[in-house]
Formats: C-alpha cells, structure tokens, sequence
C-alpha cells in the first residue's frame, strides 16, 4: 500500500503474512474497522470471512493520504502476536472483585438455571438468559442499544449479521444461537457514528478483539458498556448451514433460513432440531429435523471449522462481563426447554440476576465454578491438552503460529489421544474441500464419501483400548 505510514505498513502486511496466510484469521472484522484501514471482509470459496486487501492501486488519493495515519492492526487482533491475552485482558477488567480460576477465568459468581417469566426460555436456544439479561439492562435504562446477531432476509445476503438493535422487540428477536460466519466492521462504524451506550453479544474471541479496540480506540471504550459473552466450541464456516438444508432437499443458495436449535419436547436438552426453510425443486418448504438424523451433526467432528478456532484457548469468553452457555451437566441435560450456566464477572448484572431470582423471575442454582467448567469439558480438554500438542507440532514444523497461554507440549497427551488430535485436524480440513467438491458437481454424496472414510478413522482412534472395556465392565459388574 504506498499511501501507508511505514510503521502501518509493516503492521498490515506482519498480519497478512502470518495470521491471515498462515489460517489464522477469524473473520472478526476488527481490523477492518480501524481508521484508516485498508482492509474489508470477505467471504471466501470455503464460506469464511476473512481479512483482505483491495486490488493494488484501486486505493484513491484521499484514501492513500489518509491511511498515513498509524493503524495498530497488530495490538487489535486476537490471533496477532503481540496483543495482550485473555489473562491480560480480564484482570484489568475484572481483577479487582473476582476469583480466578484457571479453566473459566475470573468470576465473581456462577449459576445454572432459566429464566421463569414470559417466553424468554422458549424462544432462546437454552435457558433464555442471554436474551433476559440484555432486556433487563434495556429496562432499567443501562444500554441504549443492543449488538448481536439477527436473521437477514434479503435474497443474497448471508442468512446472518450483526445489527443494532433499540426496543425490547427487537432485543428479544435477537434470541437463539447461529452457527454461522460473522464479522464486526459494519457495526463497528455504526456505533462510531451513533452515540449512545452498547451492549454487545459475541463469541470470545470476538469479544477480546472488541477488548483489544476499546484500549485504543476511547469512541468504543465509551460507548461499548456491556459485553456478553457465548460459550463457544468453535466457530463454523456458511456451509454447516448448508449442509443441513441439503440433506433437506434445499440445495446451496437456495437456503432462506435456519434454527440450529429448535427445541424437541421430551427428548434431552443436547438432542435439538434443526429446521431449515428453503427452495427445493421450485416450491417453499419447510423442513425439521432432530439433529442426531443428519450427516455432520457432531461437533466432536469439528466439521467447517476455522483453523483459528484450533488454536484458541478461551472456551468461556473470559473477558466478558458475563458469560452464558449450555449446562450440559446430569441433572439439568434432561430437561428439553435448556438450562444455562452463567459466569458473571461484573457487580450490575450481578445484583439484576440477584434481583431476578429473588422476585421470581429467574430461577437460578449456585453452582461451583468446576461444575461450570465440567458442563463444557470437551472443550476445556479441546483446549487446553490438545491445543498444547498443536502448538506442539507447529513449533515442530516450524511454522508461524499464535502465543497462547499454554505452553506447547505433546506429553499432556497419551499418544493415542494425540492421534485422536491428528485426525481432527485432518477432518475439519478435510471437511473445507469435499464440499466444495460437492457443490461445484451439485452432489451431496461425494461430500459424504469423502468424509465418511475419515469419520472411521477418527473413530477408531477414540475406540477404547481392550483394558479400558474391560475395566468398565467390571466396574458396572462390581456395582450391580
């Protein structure tokens, strides 16, 4: 870019080479949204944003001129080197008034339960608590506007976006999680551009970069109040959607939308439905499905999955002001309306939560902070044994890769479970192309015959050794 500061130069094109070429890029939009920057989102033949560069010399000369100014694309980019970590990051926020736990991070208390009034449980993808909790700061007039993800419905616009929302209507449409690609640039520059106070609902890596903005940029630090935080497993690329609409006779861009959680009565919380509303063959239909029924379904199979996703080490969106997630524990899984473990980490919606409960709104448990981070455990060991053996074999192969909090090392893991990691990698990888595949010859089977192979293979290396099932039988045995 020859209008750039060169100290500005050298940061974009430090964050092209290492996080955005070595598959490290999000898709958040943060860098996108700095003054100045040259950079947008796109999506790209895998149905990921990520960060680009213009064509050399479309930059105008009042673009040129101003991009003199110095951009921090590296201190605001949550898989750059050299921006603070999470630890960093929530003990300014929250160090002075929280525990410190070294799976969840900082909390100053922790529940699982539901909200009791209105439908706020039936509309939310769990207990409804998210959706609650942003009406209530609504209510009691600490937020102006809401930032959080809502259903398009423009024909050929992606199915989601952020958007701002400014009544209790809209709030309340916001409910339900989307298992889909996301970027911040636009409404970034709308919150710039309209004064008032936000709340805002990501993802945690999504929720660090708006951390990591707000300490150089005083417009967002001021008017970005609130930030509410989603357990996330990892984050998924356009095609997860549309690989469940196909399996339902709508084929690719023919999707209009989806619910990746609808709620099944009678069956256990973590066996939901997928309903998905499309073109097929010239008519509407409307299809729902329980998700176990579909091909891809497992989460475990890490499936369209962003590569950063693998090397993030932040399952509970540690430097949110409160976090809201599933309570994928035994004595809350079997209830199909949801349940939510909570992480709250600031004093106001502390006392709203207490407030809640007390006059029945809410119900809510006090729970541990292990039993929070039991309720997310694959992901905990996702992240934390098995993202050390995978800076492990970066550092191995000596390539680029983020800083972490974790040390790389593969003796956390037994090497089966190293192969487990291995063949991971490879099925998410793998996942990218055979769709791609697919779509390009408009056959949803080649999709499945290139998956189903590596399907067996990961399964095999999950298979217990022969000492393990006999362990457990004795021990059922022994029991009865």
């Amino acid at each position: 870019m020859p209008g750039l500061a060169s100290s500005s130069r050298q940061e974009l094109f430090t964050l092209i080479n290492t996080v955005v070429e070595g598959g490290y890029c999000i898709g958040c939009g943060v860098c996108a949204a700095l003054p100045h920057s040259p950079l947008t989102m796109q999506l790209d033949d895998y149905g990921r944003y990520q960060a680009t560069l213009p064509p050399q010399g479309t930059l105008s000369p009042q673009e040129e001129y101003q991009s003199e100014q110095t951009v921090p694309y590296l201190s605001t980019c949550p898989f750059a080197e050299g921006s603070a970590n999470e630890d960093e990051l929530a003990r300014d926020a929250f160090g002075d008034r929280c525990t410190y736990h070294d799976q969840i991070g900082y909390y100053l208390e922790t529940y699982a339960g539901y909200v009791a009034e209105g439908d706020f449980r039936g509309q939310g993808s769990s207990g409804g608590m998210g959706t609650w909790i942003l009406a209530e700061l609504f209510r009691q007039n600490q937020i102006d506007y809401v930032v959080h993800v809502q259903q398009q419905s423009e024909p050929g616009d992606p199915l989601f976006k952020f958007q701002v929302s400014s009544n209790l209507d809209e709030i309340r449409h916001g409910a339900k999680s989307r298992y889909y690609p996301v970027e911040l640039s636009e409404v970034l520059q709308q919150i710039r551009e309209q004064p008032g106070r936000y709340a805002i609902v990501g993802v945690p890596c999504f929720i660090k970069a708006i951390r990591l903005l707000a300490k150089v940029d005083p417009v967002i630090c001021d008017r970005i109040t609130f930030c509410i935080g989603l357990v996330c497993g990892h984050l998924k690329s356009t095609r997860f959607a549309d690989m469940f609409a196909w399996q339902c006779g709508i084929p690719p861009g023919q999707l209009q939308s989806i619910n990746f959680r609808k709620k099944l009565p009678g069956r256990n919380a973590n066996r939901y439905g997928v309903e998905v509303v499309g073109m097929s063959n010239g008519q509407q239909v409307t299809v729902t499905k329980p998700n176990n029924e579909f091909f891809g379904f497992l989460w475990g199979h890490g499936f369209f999955k962003y590569q950063a996703c693998d090397f993030c080490d932040d399952v509970l969106a540690e430097t949110a002001d409160m976090t809201v997630g599933d309570a994928w524990l035994p004595q809350y899984v079997e209830d199909s309306q949801g349940t939510n473990v909570l992480v709250v980490r600031h004093p106001l919606l502390h006392q709203l939560l207490q407030k809640g409960q007390e006059t029945g709104r809410l119900q809510l448990d006090l729970i541990t902070a292990q039993q929070v981070a039991q309720s997310q455990d694959a992901g905990l060991r996702h992240r934390r044994e098995g993202l050390a053996y995978r800076l492990h074999l970066k550092d191995q192969a000596r390539e680029w890769r983020p800083q972490k909090r974790l040390q790389p090392s593969k003796m956390r893991l037994r090497p089966k479970f190293r192969k487990v990691h291995q063949v991971r990698m490879a099925l998410a990888k793998a996942s990218h192309r055979a769709f791609a595949l697919a779509i390009k010859n408009r056959d949803f089977n080649l999709f499945k015959q290139a998956m189903e192979p590596k399907i067996k293979e990961y399964n095999s290396a999950r298979k217990p050794y022969l000492w393990q099932r006999l362990w457990k039988k004795s021990t059922i045995i022994t029991s009865k």
